[in-house]
């Protein structure tokens, strides 16, 4: 009978220890672990219109699975670290589709105050090392993330804090478009059940976007049903290219982060973009 029980409590103990989503953790087991080794990832995006064809969860629900599936490379590839996964923040800035049914925007500086308040709390009881991961990429909302990440930064000196997906977009590494072929791609991938056939009949659409546009929503510049490019040559192939892509860019973000090496750098065309100019 002795046995029988100290299997069961072996169990209860394995499951504890394998805890890596932190609601599921008491204050005790948050207090207990070791700070100088553990990882928080952090999933947020809003939710946003993307065309008639993909749900406007796209964002939340990539920026989901690659923090999944972070955490796991993380314990591959390095076993004393312990990855811990944040509730998804299903919330921010995105003017760009303001004016479509399903998309829920705050103020960006709203926003940049909640991620600035997050990441103090977490500071506050001896996190070092965060990450930010989000597909979504409006040029305020990244800013605004980038904004709160070097004032936490520079009251906190030992925290490590990346948001590694802005540097691939703007930096000319990946192009991926609003709901288009890559996104499309992506979701096709991950999601196909959440895919609406008719992305395969959706006509190509171009616009003439630049940062002087920021202000202008999709709609305004002639992408009336809420997406760029051409949905309709995407693929699954290509979707599960482009998600490794992103995962092992974030993975190498990581290692880097944990080895004092990762540097925040702002994409140089939104250096200079005033928050005050968001889309009302």
């Amino acid at each position: 009978m002795k046995k029988k029980l100290n299997k069961k409590k072996n169990k209860a103990t394995k499951k504890i220890t394998k805890k890596i989503r932190l609601e599921e953790m008491n204050w005790r087991e948050i207090e207990n672990l070791d700070k100088e080794k553990t990882v928080i990832v952090i999933p947020i995006s809003p939710l946003e219109a993307h065309g008639p064809h993909l749900p406007v969860g796209t964002d939340i629900l990539v920026t989901e699975e690659i923090s999944k599936e972070l955490a796991k490379n993380i314990n591959k590839k390095r076993k004393d670290i312990i990855p811990v996964l944040y509730p998804t923040q299903a919330f921010g800035y995105c003017g760009a589709n303001k004016d479509v049914p399903g998309s829920v925007s705050v103020d960006v500086r709203v926003f940049g105050r909640e991620v600035y308040d997050t990441l103090k709390s977490l500071a506050s009881v001896g996190f070092r090392y965060i990450i930010i991961i989000t597909f979504h990429l409006d040029p305020f909302y990244i800013k605004a993330i980038n904004r709160a990440i070097r004032k936490i930064e520079r009251k906190k000196s030992s925290i490590r804090i990346a948001e590694p997906l802005s540097r691939i977009f703007y930096n000319d590494k990946m192009k991926i478009l609003h709901a288009g072929k890559e996104e499309t791609s992506i979701m096709l991938y991950l999601y196909p059940y959440l895919v609406d056939k008719k992305y395969k009949s959706l006509k190509k659409v171009e616009i003439n976007f630049s940062i002087m546009k920021f202000r202008k929503t999709l709609r305004e510049l002639g992408a009336e049903d809420a997406y760029i490019g051409n949905p309709s040559e995407a693929s699954i192939e290509l979707g599960r290219e482009l998600f490794m892509e992103l995962l092992d860019f974030c993975t190498n973000s990581i290692l880097e982060l944990l080895n004092d090496e990762y540097k925040n750098t702002l994409p140089r065309m939104l250096k200079f973009l005033p928050l005050s100019l968001q889309r009302k």
